[in-house]
């Protein structure tokens, strides 16, 4: 099933490729379709799933690392990952801040 599966993907891939061709041949490239794409699929996963992710993830592995079934870093890992999600924009605005 899995390699039906990498057939597919690779047929479909490579029709986009096709179809974009003569954008590529044209050596236009216009990133404003792909951008807005990527920052609606980053606000989505900052949005609600995330928040509902990070939420259930912090009370789970808080209950496990209190009854000493995994350590405590697990829940640092937890926090940090969370952390990265949350606060991305704001990490990349004082990047971009600081060496432009």
């Amino acid at each position: 099933m899995r390699p039906t599966i990498l057939l597919l993907v690779t047929a479909c891939l490579a029709a986009v490729i096709v179809v974009k061709m003569d954008a590529a041949l044209a050596q236009t490239i216009d990133f404003s379709d792909a951008e807005g794409v990527a920052t609606g699929v980053l606000a989505s996963l900052r949005g609600v799933f995330a928040t509902a992710f990070f939420g259930i993830a912090f009370v789970v592995t808080g209950f496990l690392a209190a009854f000493n079934r995994i350590s405590w870093a697990w829940v640092a890992l937890v926090v940090v990952g969370a952390f990265l999600v949350f606060a991305g924009p704001a990490i990349v605005a004082n990047l971009r801040a600081a060496f432009s």
